[in-house]
C-alpha cells in the first residue's frame, strides 16, 4: 500500500510540477490573452525604433503569437483598432506576457498579468492618465494663463507618481526611471510654455493662416494652399516613419468618401527628410492613398511647419475658404464625435 500510495503522490506532483513549468523560450517574447469586443481581427506591437508586427485575434477573442525584442528596446507600444487605443508595454526576450481587456472599456479594463504585470499595468495607467481630461494638451494648456497652466502641471504630475507607487512589485530601476520620465516630459512642457503660449496667440481661431507655396506633389506638379481658396483645406501633416500618423490613415479616408461631394479638400502633408523623397513616393502609390498628397521641402524646418510650430505629428488643421484659422490643432480622423463637431459647417 505505501508503494502504491508512493508512486501515486509521485505521478501527481509530476503532473503539476509538468502544469506549472513554462517552456522556456530566450530567444522570443510570447504574448496571449482576450480581447472582447474588438471590431479589428488584429492588434499591433511597435518597437520605438520602428519594427511591428500584427497580432491576429481569433474569434472569441484569444489570441497567441511571439516577438523578438531588440537589444535596449524593451519598451514597446500597443495599438488597438487601428490606433484608437494604445498603450505601452515592457518585456525582454523569454519573458510571458498576458493581456485582457474589453475594447468598450479599454481605459477601464485593460490589464496585463505573468511577467512584468505591474510595470504594464502602470504603463497602461500612464497611457490613460496622458489620454484623460487632465493629460497634457498642448492645445489646450498653452492658451492657459500662467496660474492655471502651473496647476494643471502640478494635478498631472500627482496622477503620474501616486500611480507609479500604487505598485508593489516594479523594480527599483524601473521606478527611478520612470520618476525621471515624468520630471523630464514636465520640464519639457513647462519650458516651452512662453514659446507656445505665443503660437497659440497668433494661430487663434479667425486668424489668417500661414501660407504654403509650390510644394512638390505626388502627381508631379506643385501646390500651394492658395489653389484651394474659395473650399474648406483639412490638412494632415505626417511622415511614413510615424506610426501614430498611419494609423490615422484609413480614418481619414472614411472622411473623404463621406465629405466627397462637400466644399472641403484634403491635403496630407509629409514631413519626411528630403532624403525620404522616394520612400514617400513609394508608399503613397503602393497605398493608393487618396487626397491631396504633397511634400514639405525641408521637413520640420518647412516654412509652413515652421509657422506652425509643429514639431509633433500627427497634427490635423482645418482653414476655411477664405484662408482663415477654424482649428490650428484639429482633433484626430478617430475622434469622431469632435471631428464631426468641427466639421459640421463644410456640409451642404
Amino acid at each position: 500500500m505505501n508503494i502504491v500510495r508512493t508512486f501515486f503522490l509521485t505521478l501527481v506532483t509530476g503532473l503539476l510540477w509538468a502544469c506549472n513549468t513554462k517552456e522556456p523560450h530566450p530567444g522570443y517574447v510570447e504574448i496571449s490573452g482576450q480581447i472582447l469586443n474588438s471590431k479589428s481581427k488584429s492588434f499591433k506591437v511597435c518597437s520605438m525604433g520602428g519594427d511591428a508586427k500584427d497580432i491576429s485575434i481569433l474569434d472569441d477573442g484569444t489570441f497567441i503569437d511571439s516577438f523578438k525584442v531588440s537589444p535596449q528596446r524593451y519598451k514597446l507600444q500597443l495599438f488597438f483598432e487601428d490606433g484608437k487605443f494604445m498603450t505601452g508595454l515592457y518585456a525582454q526576450n523569454g519573458s510571458d506576457i498576458k493581456l485582457n481587456v474589453n475594447v468598450n472599456k479599454f481605459s477601464e479594463t485593460i490589464r496585463f498579468s505573468d511577467d512584468f504585470a505591474d510595470y504594464n499595468n502602470y504603463l497602461s495607467d500612464k497611457a490613460n492618465i496622458m489620454q484623460s481630461d487632465i493629460g497634457f494638451n498642448k492645445k489646450i494648456w498653452y492658451r492657459y494663463n500662467l496660474e492655471d497652466f502651473n496647476g494643471q502641471v502640478n494635478t498631472l504630475e500627482t496622477a503620474l507618481k501616486n500611480a507609479l507607487h500604487s505598485y508593489k512589485n516594479i523594480s527599483e530601476e524601473h521606478i527611478e526611471s520612470e520618476e525621471k520620465y515624468i520630471n523630464r516630459i514636465l520640464e519639457n512642457i513647462t519650458s516651452k510654455y512662453d514659446e507656445e503660449h505665443s503660437y497659440a496667440a497668433k494661430l487663434s481661431k479667425g486668424s489668417k493662416s500661414p501660407e504654403f507655396n509650390s510644394y512638390e506633389n505626388f502627381d508631379g506638379t506643385k501646390t500651394s494652399l492658395s489653389d484651394f481658396k474659395g473650399k474648406y483645406v483639412f490638412i494632415d501633416v505626417w511622415a511614413t516613419w510615424c506610426s501614430p500618423c498611419k494609423a490615422q490613415i484609413p480614418y481619414l479616408e472614411e472622411l473623404e468618401k463621406e465629405y466627397k461631394n462637400e466644399n472641403i479638400v484634403f491635403v496630407s502633408m509629409s514631413v519626411d527628410k528630403p532624403s525620404d523623397r522616394d520612400k514617400w513616393k513609394k508608399m503613397v502609390a503602393d497605398k493608393n492613398l487618396s487626397g491631396v498628397q504633397i511634400l514639405a521641402p525641408s521637413a520640420f524646418e518647412s516654412e509652413f511647419a515652421q509657422a506652425y510650430n509643429i514639431n509633433s505629428i500627427p497634427r490635423f488643421i482645418l482653414i476655411n475658404p477664405d484662408g482663415v484659422i477654424v482649428d490650428f490643432d484639429a482633433p484626430r480622423p478617430s475622434n469622431n464625435e469632435a471631428i464631426h463637431k468641427l466639421l459640421s459647417n463644410v456640409k451642404s
